[in-house]
């Protein structure tokens, strides 16, 4: 997948199809808006391509109240490449971006692209204050007999209400893996560096790998889950907890996963931890003995799980 950073470092490009949008998680919402572009593009023998933003227009607008992020723009990245999409605009938040015309950023794409056809989601906005939506970029379009699609969204199963990023990050807080990853089409994923611990695992017989918590991602409520750790290229069965470990004094809000049946070093080595499914809340014990018998019932629930996944 070719990567473009401007509308102005694109190439070999013209009469391609684009599919528009934030697509913060690329969630199933989003991959229907793509795979629309692709579907229309392979009709037309032109490439797909996908425009989006590479953070929220509040990152700048108004730090404070940017929503956490579902993805870091290295995940984003590699998501819609997965969708399989042939080239990506991923444009920079600045304020001259926000500053600009809905009649302005359509140009932009008429000059750079000249789309043979767009596809969007119904709800898309665009332009300085949002000021531009769908009908305005049909009207736009229209006079250089350029289609665009607006699709209906894409309901959640068994609901009458869309899928959505704001549906997702709410579900990630609230710690239900299962759900979010039935909206995403793939399991919701942290990625960062393995840092040093205070290394107390190893005592108890459960070594982990820990990270920070990140910068404005979303991050799962506090708690035990099954999860796979993935580096290099291949996932390790894991259990993670997130949160300052009670049971000891002087700690702090962390991530911390035991790989099962893995020995290796892993510290500074960058990994993606994928959420499967919350075995419990964080609690309180009264001492190690009794944490170790927890983390022991806890390693079952997640040896069972991986067990029935692969039957």
């Amino acid at each position: 997948m070719q990567v473009f950073h401007s509308f102005q470092e694109i190439t070999d490009c013209c009469g391609a199809v684009v599919a528009l949008g934030t697509f913060d998680g690329v969630h199933l919402g989003h991959q229907m808006v793509m795979k629309t572009a692709m579907e229309k593009a392979a009709e037309k023998g032109v490439k797909a391509m996908v425009v989006t933003f590479g953070a929220h227009p509040f990152s700048v607008l108004c730090p404070e109240k940017e929503p956490v992020r579902l993805a870091t723009v290295e995940q984003k990245e590699a998501y819609i490449a997965a969708v399989g999409i042939d080239g990506l605009v991923l444009l920079p938040m600045t304020k001259h971006l926000l500053r600009e015309s809905p009649e302005s950023f359509c140009q932009q794409l008429l000059q750079y692209i000249h789309p043979s056809a767009v596809v969007v989601g119904s709800n898309f906005t665009y332009g300085a204050q949002a000021a531009g939506n769908t009908d305005t970029l049909k009207q736009f379009m229209a006079a250089y007999h350029i289609p665009v699609l607006a699709l209906t969204l894409l309901e959640r199963p068994g609901r009458t209400t869309p899928i959505s990023s704001t549906v997702i990050r709410r579900l990630v807080q609230m710690g239900h893996m299962e759900t979010a990853e039935k909206l995403l089409g793939r399991p919701f994923a942290l990625t960062g560096e393995v840092v040093q611990g205070d290394h107390r695992g190893r005592t108890i017989g459960f070594p982990t790998a820990n990270m920070l918590i990140p910068v404005k991602m979303a991050v799962p409520a506090d708690g035990v889950y099954i999860t796979e750790l993935v580096w290099d290229g291949v996932r390790h069965p894991s259990m993670t907890n997130i949160g300052s470990n009670p049971t000891f004094a002087n700690q702090y809000r962390r991530i911390e996963t035991h790989v099962l049946d893995w020995q290796d070093d892993l510290y500074g080595k960058q990994v993606s931890l994928c959420f499967r499914k919350r075995i419990r809340g964080e609690i309180v014990f009264a001492s190690a003995s009794e944490l170790m018998q927890q983390m022991k019932r806890d390693e079952a629930q997640t040896r069972k799980f991986f067990l029935n996944a692969n039957d």
